[in-house]
C-alpha cells in the first residue's frame, strides 16, 4: 500500500491546477501539500486508489475494444493508443500499449491486456499445470519453466508412474522428487505462456521500442492492468519485468476480476515485491476458482472489492459490471473527501480563460425525477453532466424552467440546455437512457438532438453513457469555432466569489 501512494503521489498532479487535463481525466488525482493533516492525506491516498483504479478499468475495457467507447474516451484525453498482438509457439496475446503525460508533465506508459474472448484463450486459462518460476532474463526463465515442468505437483500418479517408466525410475523415487519441488515458486502454465509472448515481443522481437523508451524515460511510471485472463498476464509481465532489472517503484499492476496465478512460495517469495491491487467484486466466483478447485494456487497483493448486489445480474464476472462498479467506487472516495473539505467536487460555476464566451448549461429533469430517480441513473447523469463541464473553458450551471431568463441575466454568450431521463424497458431488465441537448446563441437555436442508447448492467451503462457524450459533443464541435477537441478543463482557478464579479 505504501509503494502505491508514493506510486501516486510521484505520477500524478493536483487537480487544483487550470490547465488542459491530458491523462487525467475527469477529475484527475490530487497531489499532497505540507500544510495537509494526516487525516487529509489520508483522505487524499484513498481517493488517488479510487481514481487510479477507475482509469484502469476503463483501460481495461479498452482492450477488449479498441475501437470501442473506453478507448475513445481515453484518445479524446490524450491517450495515443497502439493496439498490439503478440504470438509464441501458436498462442495470441492481444494488448493495447498507449502513452500519455499528465499535467505535471510526467509521463505515464499503459499496458492494457485483453481477457478470453475465444477457444485459444480459454485454453489457456483452463491449463492449469504449473511450471517453476525463475529467472533473471526471459531466456533463463523459460528454460527454467521448461526444464522442470516435468514435475509440477499438479501431475497425478499415472502421469508421473508413466513419466518414471520411461526414465528408468522407480515411481516412489520420482514422487520423492515432485513432493521436493512442492516448495520452489511456481505459476499457472497457460497464463505463463501468454506473459512470455507478451515480454518476447516487448523485450526481444525488435517489434516496440515500447519499454525501451520507457525505461530510458527516468522519471515515468508504467502502469499494466486487465481483466480475467488480462489481469493473470499483466500480473505475471509486470513480476518479470521486476526480475528483469526493472525498478518496481516505478511500476503498477491493478488486475480486475483475475484468477490466482501461483503457488504459495512464490507468494512468499515474490507477493510483497510488486505493486498489485487485485480488485474483485462479491458476485465474483472467478478468482476463487483456481484455489478453489487446486490448493496449489494462492493470491496476493492488496485486494480491492467492489460490491455488487447478486440481483444487478447473472453474469457477476464481466468486465462491464466492473466499469460501473468503478465509477461508483470513484465518486465514493471523491464525496467522502468533499464532505471532510480535503477535496473539490467539479464546481457549477467556472471561469478559467479570459477571451472564451461563458456558457449557460441548464440541466432539466425528465420523467425520472428527482424523488425516484435511480442509483444508477444519478450517477450517469452525474457523470455525463461532469463530461460537459469539463469540455468548455467558462461555463455557469443551473436548474432552471426559464433558462433565457437567466441567460441574459448571466450575460452567457450561449445557451446548452441539457436533458437526461431513463425509461425503463417492458420487455426486460434493460432501459433506455436519453441525452438531449439544444445549443443557442442570443439570436436563436444553433444545434439540437437527442441521443437514446438501450442498456444494462450487462450492456454496460457506462458504456451508454460514454457514447451518448462522445455523440453529442462532435455535434457541438461542429457548431462552434472556439471549441476545440482536448480543450478540457480542470477546476480551479478563479472561486465562485470571484467569478461573481466577471
Amino acid at each position: 500500500m505504501k509503494k502505491f501512494l508514493i506510486f501516486c503521489a510521484a505520477v500524478l498532479a493536483a487537480c487544483a491546477v487550470c490547465m488542459p487535463a491530458f491523462a487525467e481525466i475527469p477529475l484527475g488525482s490530487v497531489s499532497f501539500s505540507e500544510s495537509d493533516t494526516e487525516k487529509t492525506r489520508g483522505i487524499k491516498k484513498d481517493y488517488n486508489k479510487a481514481y487510479l483504479t477507475y482509469f484502469s478499468v476503463i483501460a481495461s475495457s479498452a482492450a477488449y475494444a479498441p475501437k470501442g467507447e473506453g478507448a475513445a474516451y481515453l484518445k479524446n484525453y490524450g491517450w495515443d493508443i497502439s493496439v498490439q498482438q503478440a504470438s509464441r509457439d501458436k498462442w495470441d496475446v492481444h494488448f493495447i500499449q498507449a502513452k500519455n503525460h499528465m499535467s505535471d508533465g510526467t509521463n505515464l506508459y499503459l499496458l492494457s491486456f485483453r481477457g478470453s474472448v475465444n477457444k485459444k484463450d480459454w485454453t489457456a486459462d483452463l491449463t492449469a499445470g504449473q511450471v517453476i518460476y525463475g529467472g533473471k532474463t526471459l531466456e533463463e526463465s523459460e528454460k527454467i519453466a521448461k526444464g522442470k515442468a516435468e514435475r509440477t505437483e499438479d501431475m497425478d500418479a499415472a502421469v508421473l508412474k508413466k513419466a518414471a517408466k520411461k526414465q528408468n525410475k522407480s515411481p516412489e523415487k520420482e514422487v520423492d522428487e515432485n513432493a521436493e519441488n512442492k516448495n520452489l515458486p511456481k505459476v499457472h502454465k497457460g497464463f505463463n505462456v501468454y506473459a512470455d509472448a507478451v515480454l518476447h515481443h516487448l523485450l526481444d522481437d525488435g517489434k516496440s521500442e515500447f519499454l525501451k523508451q520507457f525505461r530510458a524515460d527516468r522519471n515515468a511510471r508504467l502502469l499494466l492492468t486487465g481483466h480475467s485472463l488480462g489481469g493473470a498476464v499483466a500480473t505475471l509481465v509486470g513480476q518479470r519485468l521486476i526480475d528483469y532489472g526493472f525498478d518496481p517503484q516505478r511500476l503498477q499492476v491493478i488486475t480486475f476480476g483475475a484468477p490466482a496465478v501461483a503457488n504459495k512460495p512464490f507468494k512468499q517469495k515474490y507477493g510483497n515485491r510488486m505493486n498489485l491491487i487485485r480488485v474483485t467484486n462479491t458476485a465474483d466466483p472467478i478468482p476463487l476458482t483456481l484455489q478453489a478447485l487446486l490448493r496449489t494456487y494462492k493470491q496476493f497483493g492488496e485486494e480491492v472489492r467492489f460490491r455488487i448486489p447478486g440481483t444487478t445480474s447473472n453474469m457477476t464476472h464481466i468486465m462491464n459490471l466492473y466499469l460501473d462498479a468503478g465509477l461508483r467506487n470513484y465518486y465514493q472516495a471523491l464525496d467522502k473527501g468533499v464532505k471532510q473539505g480535503a477535496l473539490q467536487d467539479w464546481p457549477d460555476l467556472l471561469l478559467s480563460e479570459s477571451g472564451k464566451p461563458l456558457v449557460l448549461i441548464c440541466v432539466k429533469e425528465g420523467k425520472e425525477d428527482k424523488k425516484k430517480k435511480t442509483e444508477p441513473m444519478a450517477m450517469l447523469q452525474r457523470f455525463m453532466l461532469n463530461e460537459y463541464k469539463a469540455l468548455f473553458p467558462n461555463y455557469s450551471v443551473y436548474y432552471t424552467d426559464d433558462p433565457w431568463k437567466e441567460m441574459e441575466a448571466r450575460q452567457a454568450d450561449y445557451l446548452l440546455v441539457l436533458e437526461f431521463d431513463a425509461n425503463p424497458s417492458r420487455e426486460d431488465r434493460s432501459w433506455f437512457l436519453t441525452l438531449s441537448q439544444t445549443l443557442s446563441d442570443k439570436d436563436g437555436v444553433i444545434a439540437a438532438g437527442s441521443v437514446a442508447r438501450r442498456t444494462s448492467p450487462e450492456a454496460g451503462n457506462i458504456r451508454a453513457a460514454m457514447k451518448a457524450v462522445r455523440l453529442q459533443r462532435e455535434e457541438l464541435l461542429k457548431q462552434t469555432d472556439w471549441l476545440r477537441p482536448g480543450s478540457v478543463q480542470v477546476p480551479g482557478k478563479f472561486t465562485e466569489a470571484e467569478a461573481a464579479n466577471r
